[in-house]
């Protein structure tokens, strides 16, 4: 009676396996695959040999990780990460590399920041001419009228002497000039761009800020004269004549900067926007439905940003 059971087990099982399509050799395939983690569910790229902070002070550090989709899915030794590697999973070897939490900076300006990496950049010069020189290699690329933009220039670096219009006067004949210090508290305007916003040395200093001025004249002048310096508020005096950036300009910007931002480690960042002082207050609002808004809903937000917006704006939020 035993005997005649597993005769006929025997019978299906040879049936089920050789005689019916859905028993073949592909199914056998496919289902010992299945037993093995795929990329849908397990990491598609695991990170070995580092030493990774993990900021956990009950196991501050591990050797290895998991991700998938961007995220970590574990962290620990390499062997305990086994069970998530299967078909199409790669590997990096950090060869004992160093691996720590994303840095936050907790006060950026991330368009204006992007814009700027666009113009005259003046980050750590550190003498009169190569200012210049960096001034006219812009208006040769320029055209006539048009208005040459950069900045980050430190005085400190050159022994602490102020920039004046007159040290790119005669390289910027027909463009007017704006070029932000790096602190974004002052700004250097040539003598076109001071021309152009009717800045004279009858311009009083509006509240706030303050219009440069020679002391008491100067080889070509016989009375004070505006040097192109405007301090804080005054910088509206110039501001106001920039022409606005496009909404694409805009997005290129914070896209341009992100990446920058992820090269040091950044992934957040807190945003104070284009406001700066003599600025447009609406350059924040304009900024977060053009600019944010455009790459939350279109996924190419990079970072994660936290904006601000004037105090004097707040009830907007309500």
């Amino acid at each position: 009676m035993n005997l005649s059971i597993v005769n006929l087990a025997s019978i299906a099982i040879f049936l089920s396996v050789f005689l019916f399509p859905s028993f073949n050799s592909t199914y056998w395939l496919k289902w010992r695959a299945s037993l093995i983690p795929s990329t849908k569910f397990g990491a598609d790229l695991i990170v070995k040999n580092g030493v990774i902070f993990t900021s956990d002070p009950s196991f501050p550090f591990a050797n290895s990780m998991a991700i998938r989709d961007g995220r970590i899915l574990r962290i620990g030794n390499y062997s305990s990460l086994q069970d998530l590697s299967g078909y199409g999973t790669k590997e990096l070897n950090l060869e004992g590399k160093v691996v720590v939490p994303g840095f936050i900076d907790s006060h950026v300006h991330l368009i204006s920041a992007g814009l700027q990496m666009a113009r005259v950049q003046l980050e750590g010069v550190n003498r009169k001419d190569e200012v210049v020189r960096r001034v006219k290699e812009a208006v040769l690329n320029a055209k006539r009228g048009s208005w040459i933009l950069g900045g980050g220039w430190n005085n400190d670096l050159w022994g602490g002497e102020l920039p004046m219009a007159s040290w790119i006067d005669e390289v910027t004949p027909d463009n007017p000039v704006w070029l932000t210090r790096m602190d974004g508290h002052m700004g250097l305007a040539n003598s076109v761009a001071l021309k152009l916003a009717g800045v004279t040395n009858l311009t009083k200093d509006p509240n706030g800020g303050t219009i440069m001025q020679t002391a008491d004249g100067d080889c070509l002048h016989d009375h004070a004269e505006p040097t192109g310096l405007l301090i804080d508020a005054a910088m509206e005096l110039i501001l106001s004549w920039i022409p606005e950036v496009s909404v694409d300009e805009r997005r290129e910007a914070m896209l341009r900067a992100s990446s920058f931002a992820l090269t040091r480690g950044v992934t957040t960042v807190v945003d104070v926007g284009r406001y700066f002082p003599g600025s447009s207050v609406e350059h924040s609002w304009q900024d977060f439905s053009d600019v944010y808004q455009w790459a939350d809903s279109s996924g190419k937000m990079k970072i994660r940003v936290c904006l601000f917006f004037p105090i004097g704006t707040w009830s907007r939020l309500h």
